[in-house]
C-alpha cells in the first residue's frame, strides 16, 4: 500500500514502490502539475511500477523529472520508461556505478577489479559469499540501455532542483549518492534517504554490496536518523524520527 503524506502544502509525497531486501523504494513528488519520480527500481518491477501510476491516473509520459539517487540498477533499471523525462542525478555516481559493472562483467578478474570500488569488502566476515552474490545479481539484471539517454541528464554538481527540494550529498554507500530533503516551511521534514539509510533497523538484511566507506555511511546514517523528519529508506517502509 503506498504511503501519502499531504502534510506539506506544496508538495505531496507518494511511495509507489516501498523498499524490501531486494527492490528499492519509488517515490512520487507532485506539486500541482510538477510530477517527479525519485528512483524508478528494479526491471523486473516494471509492471508495478507502471500500475502504480495507473491507479493515480498518470502514464510515464507524465512525469516531467526523475531523480536518481545513484546508479545501483535497482535504483535505475526503469529510467527507460521516462524517455522524455529530465533525469537528475550526480555525474560521479553515474560514472562510478557503470565502471562498477564493467568491472563485474570481468570473467576472470571480477574480484581484484572489484576492490577498487568497494576496497573495505575484505573488512567483512562475509566479503566472498556477498560478492558472489552481487555479481550474479549484476549479470542477470545490470543492462546499461534501461538508465535512460545521456541527453537526459542534468548534473546535480552544475544544476539545481525544482524548488523546494535539497540535495544532501550522502557518499559512504557510494560516491556521488544523493539523498533529499523536503521543506515547504513545517516543523518537521521529509528526508528521501536512497541508500544513505537503507532500513531503519537492519541494513544486513538488504542485497546489496558493503558501503564504499563505512565510517561515512555509519556517520550519515546517523545524521539522517537523528533529524526531526519523515524518512523515506531505500530499503524499507516509511518512518517518523522520533526524538
Amino acid at each position: 500500500m503506498a504511503f501519502v503524506n499531504n502534510m506539506h502544502p506544496s508538495w505531496k509525497i507518494d511511495v509507489l514502490l516501498e523498499g524490501n531486501w531486494r527492490g528499492a523504494s519509488s517515490v512520487l513528488l507532485q506539486n500541482g502539475g510538477q510530477l517527479i519520480l525519485v528512483d524508478t527500481g528494479l526491471a523486473h518491477d516494471a509492471h508495478q511500477l507502471v500500475s502504480a501510476l495507473e491507479r493515480r491516473s498518470l502514464r510515464p509520459c507524465d512525469i516531467g523529472f526523475v531523480i536518481n539517487t545513484h546508479f545501483h540498477l535497482d535504483h535505475i533499471s526503469n529510467n527507460c520508461l521516462f524517455p522524455d523525462s529530465v533525469i537528475y542525478a550526480t555525474q560521479e555516481s553515474y560514472d562510478w556505478c557503470r565502471a562498477l559493472y564493467t568491472a563485474l562483467m570481468d570473467p576472470e578478474n571480477w574480484k581484484t577489479l572489484v576492490l577498487k570500488y568497494y576496497p573495505e569488502t575484505y573488512d567483512f566476515d562475509n566479503a566472498d559469499e556477498l560478492m558472489r552474490k552481487m555479481r550474479k545479481f549484476a549479470l542477470r539484471w545490470w543492462d546499461a540501455s534501461r538508465t535512460g539517454k545521456t541527453s537526459q541528464f542534468r548534473w546535480i554538481e552544475t544544476n539545481k532542483l525544482p524548488c523546494g527540494l535539497e540535495p544532501r550529498f550522502t557518499w559512504g554507500h557510494v560516491p556521488g549518492h544523493v539523498s533529499l530533503v523536503i521543506s515547504n516551511g513545517e516543523s518537521e521534514r521529509l528526508i528521501v534517504a536512497g541508500d544513505a539509510v537503507m532500513t531503519r533497523l537492519d541494513d544486513q538484511q538488504v542485497l546489496t554490496m558493503p558501503p564504499h566507506c563505512r565510517a561515512q555511511y555509519q556517520s550519515e546514517r546517523r545524521e539522517i536518523l537523528s533529524s526531526p523528519a519523515l524518512v523515506i529508506p531505500g530499503h524499507d517502509k516509511p518512518f517518523r524520527n522520533l526524538l
